[in-house]
């Protein structure tokens, strides 16, 4: 019973291009429409790590048809899907790789901006997310940006949520939903020659116990 509701809440409240979509969802759909105004303006070669099925990767293509798109994911299906959406929406062609995030098959220095979204929480630990960040800053070249989004460890009512996941979401039962506290992130990023330029806080008035957090960093020259 429990599930029925949540999945019908999760349809109704879902954008209604992306209904049925594995990344479809609420705050996932507010993710990349926060993460789109961020990179609104970046140009030259752009990676989308862990792309899914495209939509974020699409919404930057309609916002900007000049850039360069790569995509990864180690979901081979989930590919096809993107690979299907770009087609159909007679977009850019964008480069999709399989890979593991981990081990990234790119040259270093290959690109103007690096960005990840709605997928942290399925990593299974902290040292996965380090491993995941220090490819995405082998990539990137110096000056260039990189956008990162986590479930905030600080949020106490998240971390319930997430706990109780699984008895009302079949996909929890696939991912850990893990959540990480900003200063470890911010902590990353240093380590790998970034400096953060801005956060964005979602659904939260007070920042620090946002649910969500989005964070666009630079490589320093």
């Amino acid at each position: 019973m429990i599930s029925r509701i949540y999945y019908w809440l999760h349809q109704r409240v879902s954008v209604p291009e992306e209904r049925g979509e594995f990344s479809a969802g609420y705050w996932q759909a507010k993710v990349r429409r926060l993460a789109g105004e961020i990179c609104a303006s970046y140009s030259g070669r752009v990676l989308e790590v862990a792309c899914g099925e495209g939509l974020f990767l699409s919404r930057l293509l309609r916002q900007n048809a000049s850039i360069e798109a790569w995509g990864v994911d180690s979901w081979p299906q989930i590919l096809g899907r993107a690979r299907q959406r770009l087609a159909g929406q007679g977009l850019p062609e964008a480069r999709l790789i399989e890979a593991d995030a981990q081990h990234l098959p790119l040259e270093d220095m290959f690109f103007d901006a690096v960005f990840c979204i709605n997928s942290f929480m399925c990593l299974p630990d902290f040292e996965t997310a380090q491993r995941v960040l220090a490819e995405m800053a082998r990539v990137c070249k110096p000056g260039g940006r990189l956008v990162v989004e986590f479930r905030n460890k600080a949020n106490a009512l998240l971390r319930a949520k997430y706990a109780l996941a699984r008895y009302y979401d079949a996909t929890a039962r696939q991912h850990p939903l893990s959540t990480f506290y900003e200063r470890d992130i911010v902590a990353l990023l240093k380590k790998d020659n970034f400096v953060v330029r801005q956060a964005r806080y979602v659904d939260f008035p007070i920042k620090k116990w946002a649910p969500i957090i989005i964070l666009e960093a630079q490589k320093n020259v």
